[in-house]
């Protein structure tokens, strides 16, 4: 019975299935009819310099198997990810994606790389050369149906003077985006911004981004870089309540689009719960914590030694997985009606800097939106979950090896197992049934291995193990 069983999780496995692309409504995300929080970690292994390297976060399956299977454990259903190589291929990582069920936020720059944006004097970088790559992102990704969206920048503004010279270049991008999205039939995936956290013009750049104009430019979608939350405090000393309150009025959907200080040791991931609650979900779709892979500035969730791929589980992790176990999405529609200022209306709101005029678009940016650029679309592909092959190790804070890690299919946008499922106790398994808990999975039975979980499928009645 075993050896059947087994045999027929690995043949289900090999079955791709989509994913329910992401749209925007009003102030929120939904897949289908459902609203759609985000559950996220910033993702970018490596970091931006290894792209000329011939590396990127979805070129190495290998890779891409062992995260997806910690980030499922970690009850993730959306990574941001900063750069990507398109010269590179990137279907089966995608395609593991998908099938996991978590989607992928994805800058269409890439800092540290020839493709960014001068923010001091950001005229000297937007040419063609530069919208060909942002082109060619947009060509490759628009396909995979688990891309929620596309940021076309990220903190190009940082101080007051930058957000005056970079504002109009992010219109100018994003104009453009739109432009080639129509023009060559790509899936409209949404475009918006990250902006840095800064109090002097974050609610004037997203009513800036926001408003409706000719030009086509404004933000389908806000994110916002915060690290407001440290330590041990409260929605109100925070500052995410001064937050909340100045969103309110900026008429597009927002999220975090990174959140998680570390400058209070060991962090608790108490903004979690703020997030997720009704003090903020009518205006927050969610967030993206920071991040997954440890670096230099000690963010990192899990550390990976890049010679051998061996990953190990760092206390930050177990940390924010127990607090995502007990925080409740939220049921029904939350997210707030919005409708669209044109610009000439908010123009007179915006003191904190004092650039307005739309910049031309170069004719040679235009040729390319008329031609095309010429890249290789992503596609989905079929997908073994099997990970018996597996040559790297994962091991857990107290150094115990993970044994038989499992990636589960998931068969709905909102599926996406997650610690809630891990728990094992009556809270979690009846929050889990009634799909209030972070990520859902009303289709999993859990079997502890190792001091983590494996989730296995249960369909028609058989149990997959």
């Amino acid at each position: 019975m075993r050896s059947t069983a087994l045999l027929f999780a690995a043949a289900l496995a090999r079955l791709t299935q989509a994913v329910t692309p992401i749209t925007i409504k009003d102030g929120g995300f939904y897949g289908g009819n459902d609203q759609f929080f985000l559950v996220g970690v910033g993702y970018q292994p490596g970091g931006p310099v290894e792209l000329n390297q011939g590396v990127d976060p979805f070129s190495d399956l290998s890779g891409c198997q062992r995260d997806v299977y910690l980030l499922q454990q970690l009850g993730i259903n959306t990574i941001r990810t900063y750069a990507v190589n398109t010269t590179l291929q990137h279907d089966a990582c995608m395609s593991l994606f998908a099938a996991a069920g978590i989607y992928v936020v994805l800058d269409v720059n890439a800092p540290g790389w020839q493709y960014s944006v001068h923010r001091e004097e950001p005229w000297t970088s937007y040419s063609a050369i530069y919208m060909q790559n942002v082109f060619s992102v947009m060509e490759q990704f628009s396909p995979y149906p688990n891309v929620l969206g596309f940021f076309s920048g990220n903190e190009l503004a940082n101080d007051k003077k930058t957000a005056n010279t970079t504002a109009p270049y992010i219109r100018a991008i994003q104009r453009d985006m739109r432009q080639y999205q129509k023009a060559r039939g790509l899936r409209a995936v949404p475009i918006g911004y990250s902006t840095a956290d800064v109090v002097d013009f974050r609610q004037d750049l997203g009513f800036y981004l926001s408003c409706t104009d000719q030009d086509g430019g404004e933000s389908d979608f806000y994110g916002i870089n915060s690290y407001e939350w440290c330590g041990d405090t409260t929605f109100e000393k925070s500052g995410y309540k001064t937050l909340t309150e100045l969103m309110t009025p900026v008429q597009m959907p927002i999220f975090f689009s990174e959140y998680g200080c570390n400058e209070v040791l060991p962090r608790t991931f108490g903004d979690a719960n703020a997030i997720y609650s009704d003090q903020m979900n009518t205006v927050f779709s969610g967030g993206v914590v920071y991040e997954f892979n440890q670096e230099a500035n000690n963010y990192g969730l899990v550390d990976v030694d890049p010679s051998t791929g061996n990953a190990k589980i760092l206390p930050d992790y177990e940390t924010l997985r127990q607090v995502y176990s007990k925080v409740s999405l939220p049921t029904g529609e939350t997210a707030r009606k919005i409708n669209r200022p044109t610009c000439a209306s908010v123009y007179p709101k915006i003191t904190s800097f004092t650039a307005r005029d739309a910049i031309a678009q170069p004719p040679e940016v235009a040729k390319l939106i008329k031609s095309g650029v010429k890249v290789t679309p992503g596609k989905l592909i079929d997908v073994d979950l099997n990970l018996a092959g597996h040559k790297w190790t994962i091991t857990d804070t107290a150094g115990k090896q993970v044994t038989s890690p499992v990636i589960n299919r998931v068969n709905t946008w909102n599926q996406v197992p997650s610690a809630a499922q891990a728990g094992g106790s009556s809270e979690s398994s009846k929050n889990a049934a009634s799909g209030t808990r972070i990520g859902g999975g009303h289709e999993l039975a859990v079997l502890a291995v190792a001091g983590l979980t494996s989730f296995f499928m249960v369909v028609g009645g058989l149990l997959m193990v």
